[in-house]
């Protein structure tokens, strides 16, 4: 069975940020590189060589860490890509925004039992939210999605204001787009660099996802925001498997 990915609380050591499906198991990739290609067709105004050179820095975020084994692959450009299960990796922007429309992105990712990773998708919301390739005039768009490709990795969110799994990116950051020393603490623990040696897997725990405060009002069991403009606390609950991030 394959299941869609649940969005951890953030937590304290590394080990507590993995995110987990619902059969309990850590999320994982275990083939590396992780190839992935990228439609930059938008309807925000971004010039598509400044967003693919965006796409592409984000993920490289990730890629190449000292003491860890992550590394994505940008695979070219590909039109009309909308996500799915499909066993490929996409990101795409998407006009027509059928999510919360405080999500700056969303990341789905499909897991086996075991917690292996096998897909991942990464939709953009351009309905609902300016975008800028330097920060200056919107949403940084390689600082959110450096953050979104933590959650393709497997990553929950961070309780650290610096990190870049913080679950908060306000307008004009761009200090997001470098990991900062929580996000390498977990990548270097989740993804060790075992000079060739296979990954091996780890054993899971209980499923959570990410809510709204009460005060505010929680969102669905299956959505955790990459919010703008305002910060929201975050509660653990049970949640079913589907999830997206």
């Amino acid at each position: 069975m394959l299941h869609l990915l649940l969005v951890a609380m953030a937590a304290a050591e590394p080990e507590d940020q993995i995110l987990t499906n619902a059969d309990g198991s850590l999320l994982k990739w275990s083939s590396l590189p992780i190839n992935f290609v990228a439609d930059p067709t938008n309807d925000a105004g971004l010039d598509e060589d400044g967003a693919v050179a965006a796409i592409v820095g984000a993920a490289g975020a990730w890629s190449w860490v000292d003491g860890s084994a992550a590394e994505y692959r940008f695979r070219g450009v590909q039109r009309g890509v909308t996500g799915g299960y499909d066993d490929q990796n996409v990101v795409y922007f998407a006009g027509d925004w059928d999510a919360s429309e405080d999500l700056l992105a969303v990341t789905s990712n499909w897991s086996k039992d075991d917690g292996e990773l096998v897909d991942f998708d990464l939709a953009v919301n351009t309905e609902h939210h300016q975008w800028s390739l330097d920060g200056e005039e919107g949403v940084d768009l390689q600082n959110a999605l450096t953050h979104e490709f933590g959650h393709a990795l497997g990553l929950g969110h961070d309780e650290h204001e610096d990190a870049t799994m913080y679950p908060s990116a306000p307008a004009g950051e761009v200090s997001k787009r470098d990991l900062a020393a929580s996000d390498i603490a977990v990548i270097q623990w989740h993804y060790p660099d075992l000079a060739g040696e296979p990954i091996e897997s780890v054993e899971g725990r209980r499923a959570v996802a990410c809510a709204t405060s009460p005060a505010v009002g929680a969102f669905a069991a299956s959505v955790a925001a990459l919010a703008v403009l305002r910060r929201r606390n975050l509660t653990s609950k049970e949640a079913p498997c589907s999830s997206r991030s």
